[in-house]
This record gives C-alpha cells, sequence and structure tokens, in this order.
C-alpha cells in the first residue's frame, strides 16, 4: 500500500472544502486586496446606520450559539475557528445578557458589552444571500420526481490533513486544504466519485425530486422537502464528495442552450422540455455531489444547522471564511441591496465553498421559501465590515 501522505498529495488536486458551495449568481470581478488581515478598534458612532439597524435577529442568533457552546468549559476556545475571539470566559457575561435582553433594549444591550473593530484584509470585500428551498418530494420515484436525495456514504472517509501535518511535521501538507473526502477502496483511501460517477446502493435514498429541485438543495446546502399529505422534513447538509464545486447553470449558460437568462426557473423550464437524459448531462457540469441526512423540524421559525451546529435565524445569520472569522463572530456589515443601504448586526455560523475568500466576503441567510430565495438572488454588492467583541476579549 502506497504511504497515505502520498495518498493525501495525489488528492489535492481534486479537494476542495467538505461544506456545500453556494450559487448566488455572478459575483463581478473586484481587484484583490492588498492588505493583510487585521482588526482596528472602532466606536459605535462609526458604524453608519447602527441607531436605525435592526438587532433583534442577531440577539436570537447569539442566544442560539450561546446555548450550543453552554457545555463547554471557561478555559474553552468560543470557536475551533477563526483567528480571533477569545475563550468561553470572555463571553459568559454576553451570553447571560443575550438570554435577558427584551425587545427594544437591543441596542444598549450590545453597546454595554461589546467593542466594534473595523475588519480589513485579503480577497473580495463582498456579499451575497442564500436561502433554504421548500421542494415538493415524493418516498418513491415516477417520471417528474427522479432524482434521489441521497444519505451520506458507507464508505465515505474524512481525513483531517492538520493533524497529519502536525504528526508527520510536514510543510507540504500544512499547506494543503484542512480535510480532504476520500473513499476507502479495500486497504486504500481514493478521492471520492465525482458526479458523473456516482452509483447510488439500495438504501441510500429516502425521497425523490425533480432533478434541477435537488440540485438548488445541493447549491444552497439543505432544505426542507415538502409531500403530498401536507408534512415536511428538512434534508440537512451530510457530505460532500470532495471536489470544487462548478456551476451546472453556467455551463449551461455559456453553451448557449439556456432560452433567457441563467435563472433556476429557467433552468427546470429548460430540463422539462430537454428531458431526462439532458438534464443529466447537464447537471454532469458539475462534479461536486451534496449529500443529506433527514431531519425532523421541530422549529419552523428556525433554519437548517449551519457548519457552527446551530440553527441559522433569517436575518441574523451570515456565512463567512472560517480562516479568519470564528464561528459565534458578532459582524455588522454597511453594504447595498435593491438600491438601498443595507446595514446589519449578523452572527457567523456558517461557511461554504463559495464564501472562504477572504475575511470581507459574506453570504447572508435570508430563510426559508421562495420569497426568500427570489430575495436571496438579487443580493450581490461591495461591503464593509466590522466585528463585535466583547470587551474582555483580545483582538487577535
Amino acid at each position: 500500500m502506497r504511504p497515505l501522505a502520498a495518498v493525501l498529495l495525489l488528492s489535492f488536486a481534486v479537494a476542495a472544502c467538505a461544506t456545500a458551495p453556494r450559487e448566488t449568481g455572478p459575483a463581478p470581478s473586484q481587484p484583490a486586496q492588498a492588505a493583510a488581515f487585521s482588526l482596528r478598534p472602532a466606536s459605535f458612532d462609526a458604524l453608519p446606520g447602527w441607531a436605525e439597524a435592526d438587532l433583534a435577529p442577531a440577539v436570537l442568533a447569539l442566544r442560539r450559539m450561546c446555548d450550543g457552546r453552554s457545555a463547554r468549559g471557561p478555559e474553552a476556545r468560543w470557536s475551533n475557528v477563526g483567528s480571533y475571539g477569545g475563550t468561553m470566559a470572555d463571553w459568559a457575561a454576553a451570553c447571560a445578557g443575550a438570554r435577558t435582553v427584551q425587545a427594544g433594549q437591543e441596542r444598549a444591550f450590545f453597546e454595554g458589552n461589546f467593542i466594534p473593530s473595523e475588519v480589513s484584509g485579503p480577497g473580495e470585500a463582498r456579499i451575497t444571500a442564500y436561502f433554504e428551498p421548500i421542494i415538493e418530494a415524493r418516498r418513491t420515484p415516477d417520471a417528474e420526481f427522479s432524482e434521489p436525495l441521497l444519505n451520506r456514504p458507507s464508505d465515505m472517509v474524512s481525513i483531517d490533513v492538520a493533524a497529519f501535518a502536525e504528526a508527520y511535521d510536514n510543510e507540504a501538507l500544512r499547506g494543503a486544504p484542512r480535510a480532504l473526502t476520500g473513499q476507502i477502496d479495500g486497504n486504500q483511501v481514493r478521492p471520492y466519485p465525482q458526479r458523473s460517477e456516482l452509483v447510488p446502493y439500495q438504501g441510500q435514498a429516502f425521497a425523490y425530486a425533480h432533478p434541477i429541485d435537488v440540485y438548488t438543495l445541493q447549491i444552497q446546502g439543505s432544505g426542507r422537502i415538502a409531500f403530498p399529505d401536507g408534512s415536511q422534513a428538512r434534508a440537512a447538509y451530510a457530505a460532500q464528495n470532495g471536489y470544487r464545486w462548478r456551476s451546472a447553470l453556467g455551463a449551461l449558460r455559456d453553451s448557449g442552450e439556456l432560452d433567457g437568462p441563467a435563472t433556476w426557473a429557467n433552468f427546470k423550464l429548460w430540463s422539462n422540455a430537454r428531458g431526462t437524459m439532458a438534464t443529466r448531462t447537464a447537471l454532469n457540469a458539475d462534479p461536486s455531489y451534496v449529500f443529506f441526512a433527514e431531519e425532523a423540524i421541530t422549529d419552523p421559525s428556525a433554519g437548517p444547522r449551519g457548519a457552527a451546529g446551530v440553527p441559522l435565524t433569517p436575518m441574523g445569520s451570515i456565512a463567512v471564511d472560517p480562516e479568519y472569522h470564528p464561528y459565534g463572530a458578532i459582524v455588522f456589515i454597511d453594504g447595498q441591496y435593491d438600491g438601498a443601504a443595507f446595514r446589519r448586526l449578523l452572527v457567523a455560523q456558517d461557511t461554504g465553498g463559495a464564501i472562504r475568500r477572504g475575511p470581507l466576503r459574506g453570504d447572508v441567510f435570508f430563510g426559508p421559501g421562495a420569497q426568500a430565495g427570489q430575495a436571496a438572488e438579487r443580493m450581490n454588492a461591495p461591503a464593509r465590515w466590522w466585528t463585535l467583541l466583547p470587551r474582555n476579549a483580545p483582538i487577535s
């Protein structure tokens, strides 16, 4: 058997982060910023529109984050990712206050417990948005509901490259992706098959839907599935096959076959007109594939669990690059939406393959359903960022 380090190195070219990518429309090109990542202390007066911003969703998102961390000891890190954030002890007073703050007291709570810092760093300064789709589904396939929603494969493994880098004291591994997704093949680990090569096994599917609807769920990372009897369940993100996301919708647009703009509605109309085989070929332009786990929906007002492990809050949660921001970071965004100012306080609770592009790149969670999806599709704008840290927490 080849040494595992060699297997890992051969896998780097096809590996990507394990969190599902999200397509939110083509982002205009922007020159990369040369500045190194830094946090510069500021005042609340420096935050544009702070006095008018709706802070209630951020309080709810922070409560959910604090509840999800309640079992950690005071010396534990607030987050296992990011380059700042401090310890649970640093956040104790803020978490206690978040659980008791009343409506109308949100601004006083944040100003009394936090200090803002302006964020600067490399990459694109841009915000987009995502949502939780609600799609029709069936328990058994038919001509329309033909695409399976698949559970995580039993032969899939996740390799912690950082652990091997430390164990081997290997600089090449330190420069590799933090995690790799592989397939157990006898006594070897190989790259997992790409979308066009996947062969589902019996019992792996838990529901079936229209192929474009399933792809929409894979792009967003999770979604709700609605059955004819009126019941709903959540198709929660479970795993990804490790390949870098490539937009099947973008590839179809570039081929010239798509009539009209590159929207999901037009993609579905094209699929219905062209049939199963043409749809399969179009989707295979994206080698990335997301697997799901069926979950009960216990709180319809909450979104799916993000990468931080807590339910997302509509207009209160944001996906960030975890190389810079810890999960649980509270960020204030100054951007544009539909020609007006977009100024929101949000809690970092998720990430995505298209979001890992620097400390000024974010994806705002708009909530569930078609209306949220239509609204999210229109969000794509430059933005300035601040992060709020508890008064006793270190900046770095």
